[in-house]
């Protein structure tokens, strides 16, 4: 019976959060063109901060908890979920090239670079913890000198203030439904049985990766590839400069040498394949079948990564 619950009460943040993601990428988009500002740069901010908030919530929660393996799992877990899960749904979607500036890659593989380097020891240490504060400022200084590259033109005439009102119901609709699903996905997995860092790599990582998925879809059903790649890009790069440094400062517990053998060296080769196929999206004549393949891989991929946590294979 309580698993029936909270399966029920899962499904009803699901449901809330797809809500809110229509209402947020719908007005997001809108306030971009009033603002003169293009999707790339509303996906690399406003909308990656909104979907990154749960990873960040969960951060906080766990660290303070005593359960940094948790924080950890689900910040990597959100990762490999955004570029295997959302971006591999993406391409199955993509039906024309969108322009990127590659300049925006550069902190999202210099902060997987840190992660490595971090990991080695076992250990996140203050100064490694002041590196990823120091990515995000890199981040923020290239995001400032980010210019929209305009695509097609929409034909949202809404008042703005009207727009901000109405993203920011749907980003509390986000919010909310990504709340209601991490609790209710959690208290599953506890009744399963399920350790603490598989739950952050795959219950909670994938719960708190539904807002950007829920966003994504949002998008592409708009057209809004650069709101896409851009939301991917800042997401990645939001968990891992809040959630890393909140466990360094505040965290002390030697981490699990299975997270650096294994989930790193997944993240790390999904990261070199979304650096690819952005660049060849941005830079390289688009021929649908290609991303259509890169997709399919990508999504089988990830399904295997979760049955192969999960024990089912």
């Amino acid at each position: 019976m309580e698993l029936t619950t909270n399966l029920m009460l899962l499904l009803t943040g699901i449901t809330i959060l797809v809500w809110g993601a229509n209402k947020f990428v719908d007005h997001a988009s809108v306030i971009a063109k009033h603002l003169g500002v293009g999707d790339l740069v509303i996906g690399l901010t406003l909308i990656a901060a909104g979907t990154s908030a749960p990873e960040v919530f969960v951060g906080i929660s766990a660290v303070l908890n005593g359960n940094e393996d948790i924080a950890l799992g689900t910040a990597i877990g959100s990762n490999i979920s955004n570029i295997a899960l959302i971006f591999g749904v993406s391409c199955l979607y993509f039906n024309s090239a969108s322009k990127t500036h590659l300049w925006n890659l550069a902190p999202f593989g210099l902060t997987v670079v840190l992660l490595g380097l971090t990991l080695v020891d076992g250990t996140i240490s203050f100064d490694e913890s002041m590196g990823f504060v120091g990515l995000f400022m890199l981040f923020m200084f290239i995001l400032m000198k980010t210019d929209g590259v305009p695509e097609e033109e929409g034909s949202e005439t809404s008042e703005f203030t009207k727009s901000l009102f109405l993203s920011m119901v749907g980003l509390f609709g986000l919010m909310a439904g990504a709340n209601i699903s991490i609790v209710y996905a959690e208290s599953t997995a506890i009744l399963l049985g399920i350790s603490e860092l598989i739950i952050g790599l795959t219950i909670i990582a994938l719960g708190t990766s539904l807002p950007e998925l829920a966003a994504t879809v949002a998008a592409l059903k708009k057209g809004r590839h650069q709101m896409v790649v851009g939301n991917i890009i800042g997401s990645n790069v939001l968990n891992l400069v809040f959630v890393i440094p909140i466990i360094g400062f505040f965290g002390t517990v030697q981490l699990s040498s299975l997270i650096m053998q294994r989930d790193f060296s997944i993240l790390a080769v999904l990261s070199l394949v979304f650096i690819l196929l952005a660049t060849s999206l941005s830079k390289l004549k688009f021929r649908r079948r290609f991303y259509v393949t890169a997709g399919i891989i990508l999504v089988a991929g990830y399904i295997l990564y979760i049955a192969t946590l999960s024990g089912v294979i």
